[in-house]
């Protein structure tokens, strides 16, 4: 669904960094005890803040195990535990950069490279919770990769742009201006221009703004929709049918504002 040749340009600093605090959770940005071994052999046991830690160990003998009984004692002082062995960690990049091809979609080589830790059950370990679903940059969408591409498809023409934003404080607080092509993969990525677009205002002025400012630029739209940072936040955490009912509920009251252009209209 992502395009693996796709333009990110003109991207408004501020914007995109909200986005991304909407959208991602970093491990990164976690208080994590990360524990590196060689064959067993620890070489490494540190809080990312360099707290003390309870339950130290020199040796790893069943990582999983080792994994749980550290969080469980210091599960006041980490967001998870991670426990790898050197090699395994080694072989898990080389497999996953011999595992890219120069067509593939970025999005299918992520997911891939995200899936390749179940094959290192013992080697990459983290807890709570699987590796996949810890380490890196997740997803806060509430929805799975499946269910996203049927709403691009119930929702998007193919060679159309669609227009997300996000309003707070009397603005818009951040946008995702995304470019589709006859295949609905994602062929760009842009946000709003403040210099080129008005961005005070309600959801339903920002969405006919932002409708005209894209229209201006020569592209077809399809889905323009515009929420309150609340409406935004309950729409992530909802899960399945129940966005569609936090959906309607957010036009109905105001909170949000959106306008849908097919083919036929």
């Amino acid at each position: 669904m992502l395009h693996e040749n796709v333009l990110m340009a003109d991207i408004d600093v501020d914007q995109w960094r909200n986005a991304q605090a909407l959208l991602l959770h970093s491990a990164k940005a976690c208080r994590r005890l990360v524990v590196i071994h060689e064959a067993g052999r620890v070489l490494k046991f540190q809080h990312t803040a360099g707290l003390p830690v309870n339950g130290r160990v020199d040796v790893i003998d069943d990582p999983q195990r080792v994994a749980r009984e550290l969080y469980e004692a210091n599960q006041h002082l980490v967001d998870f535990v991670v426990v790898m062995e050197r090699d395994a960690v080694d072989s898990y990049f080389a497999e996953v950069q011999d595992n890219w091809t120069i067509d593939e979609d970025l999005d299918d080589y992520i997911r891939k490279t995200y899936a390749t830790l179940d094959s290192y059950p013992d080697g990459i370990v983290t807890c709570p919770g699987p590796a996949r679903e810890t380490l890196g940059l997740q997803w806060r969408l509430g929805a799975s990769y499946d269910e996203v591409r049927a709403a691009v498809g119930a929702y998007v023409e193919p060679r159309s742009s669609a227009v997300l934003g996000v309003h707070a404080d009397g603005e818009l607080w951040t946008s995702l201006v995304l470019d589709f092509d006859d295949h609905l993969r994602v062929t760009s990525v842009t946000t709003a221009d403040p210099s080129l677009v008005d961005t005070q205002g309600t959801p339903a002025e920002l969405v006919d703004r932002l409708i005209s400012w894209v229209e201006k630029a020569g592209k077809t739209i399809s889905l323009a929709l515009v929420l309150s940072r609340e409406a935004a936040t309950t729409f992530l955490a909802a899960n399945g049918t129940d966005k569609a009912e936090v959906l309607a509920q957010s036009l109905a009251n105001g909170n949000a504002s959106m306008s849908r252009i097919t083919e036929n209209s």
